[in-house]
């Protein structure tokens, strides 16, 4: 006897959603699928399992195809479940804040959630006045460059007990804009590299031959013994 089931897939997948996915990958293709469609369905493996195959799979590509066409969407500034967020852009963080990014970009998507508690904190100060807003995914965010936006609003400060804390709430997080995220910081992060390496060359192309050899001994000392070290006095700004 035949029925028709009424699946709903969402518009919008979460980021703990598109985790799991990656979790799976230890199961047979079948019962893969079987979770994934459950996952999003709403209904349990068991009543899946009853479903014919060519459904299950159908369903599943539809699922898939969601999927692929979700395109990052990055947002300096949102309002999301009552609290408004602001991006951490690289040329602000701490010493502390990047190294903790660093440790979490080892371990890629699985540390996505991770990794937004670290590049979004709610806004301590702003001046939002006359900025525009829209909505999207349940989410209210502004628009405009994203370079100009970063000036327009002050994070509260980094606490690691806290950002554990919004790693997972941020599980539930839209995934474009936690892709948007993402991608964001490692296209920065690579485009600082290159400008450190161009500088750098530029620099050693100024030096004298003497300078040269200097630094030449210097690198050379570096493989596992402790060079000589005199350091230079220097006012830093915390800004």
């Amino acid at each position: 006897m035949s029925k028709n089931i009424t699946i709903e897939i969402p518009e919008m997948i979460s980021v703990g959603q598109y985790q799991n996915f990656g979790t799976l990958d230890h199961l047979s293709e079948t019962r893969r699928v079987i979770r994934i469609v459950s996952a999003i369905s709403g209904y349990t493996e068991e009543e899946v399992e009853k479903w014919s195959l060519t459904s299950v799979f159908q369903i599943y590509k539809d699922i898939n195809e969601r999927i692929q066409d979700l395109k990052p969407f990055f947002l300096p500034i949102f309002e999301w479940q009552g609290t408004t967020w602001g991006f951490q852009p690289i040329h602000k963080m701490s010493a502390g804040e990047f190294i903790d990014m660093e440790s979490r970009l080892e371990k890629g998507i699985d540390s996505l959630h991770e990794i937004l508690g670290i590049l979004y904190r709610p806004i301590d100060k702003h001046r939002f006045d006359g900025l525009e807003w829209k909505i999207k995914w349940n989410t209210k965010y502004v628009l405009g460059k994203s370079e100009n936006l970063f000036k327009y609003y002050d994070l509260e400060e980094y606490d690691t007990e806290k950002r554990d804390w919004y790693a997972e709430g941020f599980k539930n997080l839209p995934l474009p804009i936690a892709l948007g995220a993402y991608n964001f910081f490692l296209f920065v992060g690579t485009e600082l590299s290159k400008d450190f390496q161009t500088s750098f060359r530029k620099s050693v192309q100024k030096m004298t031959k003497k300078e040269k050899k200097e630094l030449l001994t210097l690198l050379n000392t570096m493989d596992g013994s402790t060079p000589s070290i005199t350091w230079l006095k220097k006012e830093v700004s915390l800004d």
